[in-house]
């Protein structure tokens, strides 16, 4: 028989808590189909991982446009391998997600692209050994070897102004990140002076999901030792 509306989870979803039982149906002219189109009863289950990322738009092999944005629940079994269930609906994938997680008592494990992560998008110095950030008309450098940051904005139409902070007026590091339509940016700021304003010295975007985090938090600490101070993750 067709599941009743109520025992759909999202979109075309049905799990079965006691079963342990996935259940995915298609929708037919009256509403959903009586067999589902696919059912898995899982086994003891050790993790539930929700991967998200994002892409360039490409076309299929059948020339229709490929989303940008994906999602993937990967569910390993204690046993030895896994099920994989791409859904794109991000609200719907996190309900799966924590719906099967719930009943082994596991938390969603939550990563970017499967197998996709890539190390080198921390900024470099450069040969004076600067770190800098530069977005429109603002350009930050950190210079270590002065014990400064200077803070340069391009004028309209022409010239610029400058200023220059002790670096001794860092009261912390705090580290950014945002996703905002397919692209994902971290930033990291110096909260500087007793307004506590904040100047980002290093930033980069890409598409979300690709970056690994961890060497971002990473970099974010060398530098907060280096500079005596304290790093924080900051919020919104």
């Amino acid at each position: 028989m067709t599941p009743e509306e109520s025992e759909f989870l999202c979109d075309g979803w049905v799990w079965d808590p006691v079963l342990r039982e996935l259940r995915h149906y298609r929708r037919s002219r009256r509403g959903w189909d009586e067999e589902p189109e696919a059912s898995e009863r899982l086994r003891p289950v050790s993790s539930v991982t929700w991967h998200r990322w994002s892409q360039a738009p490409m076309p299929t092999a059948t020339g229709q446009a490929m989303p940008s944005r994906l999602s993937r629940i990967v569910v390993t079994y204690e046993s030895g391998g896994e099920l994989a269930i791409n859904e794109n609906d991000r609200q719907c994938a996190e309900k799966l997600a924590r719906a099967i997680a719930e009943a082994y008592g596991l938390k969603v494990v939550q990563e970017g692209a499967p197998g996709g992560r890539r190390l080198g998008t921390v900024p470099t110095r450069d040969e004076m050994g600067r770190l800098g950030y530069s977005s429109g008309r603002r350009e930050v450098v950190l210079d270590e070897a002065t014990g400064e940051i200077v803070e340069t904005k391009r004028r309209f139409p022409v010239g610029k102004s400058r200023r220059r902070l002790r670096i001794t007026e860092v009261r912390r590091l705090e580290m950014g990140y945002e996703v905002t339509g397919l692209m994902e940016r971290f930033t990291l700021w110096a909260v500087v002076g007793p307004e506590e304003e904040r100047l980002p010295i290093a930033g980069y975007e890409g598409y979300e999901g690709w970056t690994e985090p961890k060497e971002w938090q990473q970099f974010a600490q060398e530098l907060g030792r280096k500079l005596g101070v304290e790093v924080r993750q900051r919020e919104g």
